[in-house]
């Protein structure tokens, strides 16, 4: 009975976790829409999130150290760390490709929308590299996706949809490289067992930060607009955007990721990836009262087909992703 009573338990963790991680990663479109309105670039919000986070990180392994010098130890380990540096790897990609997309003016709550299609990008992936079979309900969850992606794209209406068409786009491949990060983040727990999650998202944060500054450097050699790569350390000490910029780093950074490694300990992939579905809706919201984006009826009808997708596929996908980490675990 007791320990039926501690599993009830370790499953509400998971759940609240999941919703909570999805409701701060809503924060991130707002936060970054918010810092577009006061001039910042793409890079300098990148900047601003990769250091302030990776500032974080370090100082939370520094005040474990002396309480709990073995678990720190066991974090340091190279299995471990492997793990990290890709998921460092990935997650600086993924700021980037954010950050950029609300830039270049998709509406926060369309991005946080557009993002969604992880779950069947990775059904996709199955199917291509793995050989799962093509079932109906994959079939149908496609169907769904496509147009829920259609209605919020709008492409009859061809002025709005050239204009937002690149940042709709980076928000489609965030999408994807959103699946590689969960995957890998399950994948890596088995090296990481009895490492607390604030301490692995800590070191996933340095790791973005050493990843992601070179990264982003690379990228001022490209001729892209300046809204992409401009950068002036005068304006990121602005109060009202260094402000920002730190709660961007804090809240959605620091605090999804925790939340998410959290639910991944407590839940199966499946339905924590479900209750992570409250990241749009917190954006939605968010948007609208902080932003006043419309929501309009687009957003409603193309989020509720994505959504539709994104459930079908998650309650579709149990036995396809017994095999993938079978196969990952093999790598």
């Amino acid at each position: 009975m007791l320990e039926g009573v501690l599993m009830e338990k370790t499953k509400l963790i998971g759940y609240a976790s999941a919703i909570l991680g999805g409701l701060s990663f809503g924060t991130i479109p707002v936060f970054s829409a918010t810092l577009r309105d006061l001039g910042a670039s793409s890079f300098e919000q990148s900047v601003m999130r990769l250091f302030f986070g990776a500032i974080v990180g370090l100082v939370i392994i520094l005040l474990f150290m002396p309480f709990q010098p073995k678990m720190v130890k066991q974090s340091m380990r190279f299995t471990g760390q492997r793990g990290y540096m890709l998921q460092g790897l990935i997650l600086a990609i993924m700021i980037i490709l954010y950050l950029s997309s609300i830039v270049l003016g998709t509406p926060a709550g369309e991005a946080a929308l557009l993002i969604q299609v992880h779950p069947f990008v990775t059904l996709i992936l199955g199917w291509i590299l793995f050989r799962e079979k093509i079932t109906i309900s994959k079939v149908v969850a496609l169907v769904f996706a496509l147009g829920g992606l259609i209605l919020l794209v709008h492409p009859w209406d061809l002025d709005s949809f050239l204009s937002s068409a690149v940042g709709d786009a980076l928000a489609l491949l965030l999408g994807i490289l959103y699946a590689g990060y969960i995957m890998t983040s399950r994948w890596n727990n088995k090296n990481i067992r009895g490492v607390t999650p604030i301490v692995s998202v800590s070191w996933i944060l340095i790791w973005t930060l050493l990843i992601g500054l070179p990264f982003l450097f690379i990228m001022r050699l490209f001729n892209l607009p300046s809204i992409i790569i401009g950068f002036s350390f005068e304006n990121i000490f602005i109060p009202k955007i260094l402000l920002n910029g730190i709660l961007l780093a804090v809240i959605g950074g620091l605090v999804p990721y925790g939340f998410i490694m959290m639910a991944s300990r407590y839940l199966e992939a499946s339905r924590a990836s479900i209750l992570l579905l409250s990241e749009p809706v917190g954006a939605m919201v968010l948007a609208y009262l902080f932003l006043h984006e419309a929501i309009t009826l687009w957003y409603l009808l193309g989020g509720f087909a994505i959504i539709c997708a994104v459930v079908i596929t998650i309650l579709a996908k149990s036995k396809e992703e017994i095999i993938i980490t079978e196969s990952l675990e093999k790598i």
